[in-house]
């Protein structure tokens, strides 16, 4: 590829080489417009999947990946992270020692919710009428209309999420590469 031909970022925007792919995109900051707006070269960051993978993304779309968390772990954990985020804090809250049934057609999703369910002291149960909660599609869709909603609150739920990565309650995930692009469809 001609280097020359490849647009500069201008102000509020970064250059970002791809690192990853899942359910969203981790990638390398490799140049920043001017101002930098928070970004510096080598900043490892996350984006939608939706922006596709451009070389040069708004920094509003970005959220940084701290240390300790890997690539792979954000692209393919903070979608259904934050989905999940959501559906337990805002949508349906889980209190410790509710009974709970995670109904939810995504592999990936379930798996999730239903690790995230364990770390916060929630029992899952099979059967409906033993349950205080229901994770369902229903349920998904509410979580994944709040979880859209940036307002500031996308970097504090992000935060949570990779605070639960960092503590290991998504280490039993196993998330398959077909379907990696549909975590949080």
């Amino acid at each position: 590829m001609n280097t020359s031909t490849i647009r500069r970022p201008v102000a509020g925007q970064v250059r970002v080489a791809i690192d990853a792919t899942g359910s969203m995109i981790a990638a390398t900051v490799t140049d920043v417009g001017h101002p930098a707006d928070g970004f510096v070269r080598g900043d490892r960051v996350v984006f939608p999947l939706s922006l596709g993978e451009q070389p040069v993304v708004e920094v509003g779309t970005l959220i940084g990946i701290p240390k300790n968390v890997s690539d792979r772990q954000a692209a393919d954990l903070l979608a259904p992270g934050l989905l999940t985020r959501a559906l337990i804090t805002q949508i349906r809250p889980l209190a410790r020692g509710d009974r709970v049934i995670v109904d939810l057609g995504n592999s990936t999703l379930r798996q999730v919710v239903s690790a995230w369910v364990e770390y916060r002291g929630g029992v899952l149960v099979d059967d409906a009428s033993d349950a205080d909660v229901i994770y369902n599609e229903r349920a998904r869709r509410l979580a994944a209309v709040e979880a859209s909603h940036r307002q500031g609150r996308l970097q504090q739920s992000a935060t949570e999420v990779f605070q639960a990565i960092r503590a290991g309650v998504f280490d039993g995930v196993r998330v398959p590469r077909r379907d990696a692009a549909r975590v949080a469809a």
